[in-house]
């Protein structure tokens, strides 16, 4: 693979995420910062558990909370409310940071049980 085609992949990558991730109330959130909502397109309940207990581990967010709309909509809508004066958006970038080192942990120790396995 050359340079090229990793910066294709990595730009492709990114548009995909942006556009998985939607600000429910842009207007709403300019007002007022410390209340997001937002929705993730083609996620479940595996992503909303895991970045709500992520949040609620902060101490600057008081509430944090998420729901699937509708069974056959494949989404979740996730909110977070965080002191007044404390902007809502960094700590959902942080938590989604924090989940993909966590899921890139996990990946290499069932990569290397694996490996360890298929070896005896």
């Amino acid at each position: 693979m050359t340079s090229n085609e990793r910066i294709d992949i990595e730009v492709e990558e990114e548009e995909q995420t942006a556009s998985k991730i939607e600000l429910l109330d842009p207007v709403g959130f300019a007002a007022d910062p410390s209340n997001l909502t937002v929705i993730l397109h083609e996620e479940d309940h595996t992503i909303g558990n895991a970045l709500k207990h992520l949040l609620c581990q902060n101490p600057e967010v008081e509430f944090c909370g998420y729901n699937v709309p509708h069974p056959l909509e494949d989404k979740i809508l996730l909110r977070i409310q965080t002191k007044i004066g404390s902007n809502a958006l960094p700590f959902l970038v942080k938590a989604l940071e924090d989940l993909e080192k966590i899921f890139a942990t996990m990946r290499g120790k069932f990569a290397a049980v694996y490996r360890h396995s298929s070896n005896c």
